[in-house]
């Protein structure tokens, strides 16, 4: 059960007199806190960034790209273990006070990565625990928050969280080249280091309370159906589980390979780096363009057809990565697929609460978020390992284009909803145990 939390005496008063769809509703406030908490997180200043410190590691210590992508694999295979046990962490104990001392954590380890040795051990280490302590830095935490203020509005709620990390990689990369040039790459580490430590944490900690059940007084029909849900080990017996997890999967495979391999990628073909430094942040504006689409239009149609939309131009902009050859068509490629690159940050924990409730909401997160590292711990692993066979990436992003599409006609077999709170079957939230009958037929 979540702790309620002493501090907030605040909202018991705000929340009741404005509506999600009001501005001044509270929950909006907390909505940007966790936004710029997933900002100064791990998928922004360690995943968004890896790609751009891959040349600068084959100069000065003489590794090879697959044994670079190794420490990113690391990393992602290691949020993958961690993601189930944070998100049962994060149903039991409120979020706020585990984020920020992970956050901290985390910062520690970004700052240790500028006293790197050419011994790769060293690396490998260091990723690995900047993968433990990045587990409580991502998503997974801010949705559990951001889903216990909205019900209405969820969709768009999420956008704008996950919207964070695209923000971060729409400015990120081209400061941080321009860093890498002028101070080095060790010094560059230590500036990012700062803003977990002195940004994300303390905003996060002071700001980004859970709202508790018991502490909003409104209508039984108005209530986030914060306590009500389906059992995790239920919710893994049905199809929309496996489902959504397969498009997840799909999604990191296209995602991950493209994103650690693009700098190289496109410089491999004559882009100046700076060139390919501004089309990675085409593809983070983008994706932030799409994310914020897609969390609004979550709310007026069905998931399931979303899902398959973002799917199909992800792998489309895909397959249009692997062959641009010139600055402009890279650029058009990068736009479409942000677009659906990164949808999946929205989309897991809105079908998540849809389907299954609020009951394990972080713990089923971390377990499909498990599939997402793991398929991203493979990913720059195959891309590397077919680069260094043959010397291009034309033939694997043709494959993992063609994986990505076959997800997305495999969403429109997600059933309807079948736990959405106040727009539930009932037109009220259910108990755990009523919960748990109605969705066990998905």
């Amino acid at each position: 059960m979540n702790r309620p939390d002493r501090a907030q005496p605040y909202s018991r008063t705000y929340s009741r007199t404005h509506s999600e769809d009001s501005l001044f509703y509270l929950g909006w406030r907390v909505v940007l806190v966790c936004q710029l908490g997933v900002l100064t997180g791990v998928a922004t200043l360690f995943f968004t960034i890896f790609t751009l410190m891959m040349k600068p590691w084959q100069q000065e210590f003489g590794w090879s790209r697959e044994q670079i992508s190794q420490a990113f694999s690391l990393a992602a295979i290691t949020v993958a273990i961690c993601s189930p046990f944070m998100g049962r962490l994060f149903d039991r104990f409120e979020p706020r006070k585990l984020i920020a001392a992970m956050m901290v954590a985390f910062g520690l380890g970004i700052a240790s990565l500028a006293w790197l040795s050419p011994h790769p051990a060293r690396l490998y280490l260091t990723t690995v625990f900047i993968g433990i302590a990045g587990t409580g830095t991502y998503q997974l935490g801010y949705a559990r928050i951001v889903a216990s203020w909205f019900q209405r509005r969820l969709g768009t709620a999420l956008s704008v969280v996950v919207a964070g990390s695209g923000i971060g990689s729409i400015f990120f990369p081209p400061l941080v080249q321009h860093s890498i040039t002028v101070s080095g790459w060790r010094n560059t580490w230590l500036f990012l280091a700062a803003l977990p430590l002195f940004v994300g944490a303390p905003l996060t900690f002071f700001f980004a309370p859970s709202l508790p059940a018991k502490s909003v007084r409104k209508p039984a029909a108005m209530l986030p159906d914060s306590g009500a849900g389906l059992h995790w080990r239920r919710a893994l017996r049905t199809l929309s589980f496996w489902l959504i997890a397969l498009g997840v999967c799909c999604m990191s495979l296209a995602e991950n390979g493209v994103l650690v391999h693009l700098a190289p990628m496109l410089s491999d073909r004559g882009l100046k780096i700076e060139d390919a430094a501004l089309i990675v942040s085409v593809l983070g504006g983008s994706s932030v363009a799409g994310r914020l689409l897609l969390g609004w239009i979550l709310d007026f149609f069905r998931g399931s057809y979303i899902a398959a939309c973002s799917l199909f131009l992800a792998g489309t902009g895909l397959f249009l990565l692997g062959r641009g050859q010139s600055f402009h068509a890279t650029v058009i490629a990068a736009a479409i697929a942000g677009l659906g690159m990164g949808c999946e940050f929205d989309l897991m924990p809105y079908l998540l609460k849809r389907y299954f409730g609020m009951h394990s909401f972080s713990t089923l997160y971390g377990l499909v978020y498990t599939v997402y590292a793991a398929a991203g711990a493979a990913a720059p692993l195959i891309f590397g390992h077919i680069y260094d066979l043959t010397g291009s990436y034309v033939r694997i992003t043709s494959i993992f284009s063609g994986f990505t599409a076959a997800a997305a006609l495999c969403m429109f077999a997600l059933p309807a909803y079948r736990f959405v709170g106040e727009a539930s079957i009932s037109s009220k939230v259910l108990p755990p145990v009523a919960a748990e009958a109605v969705i066990e037929s998905n």
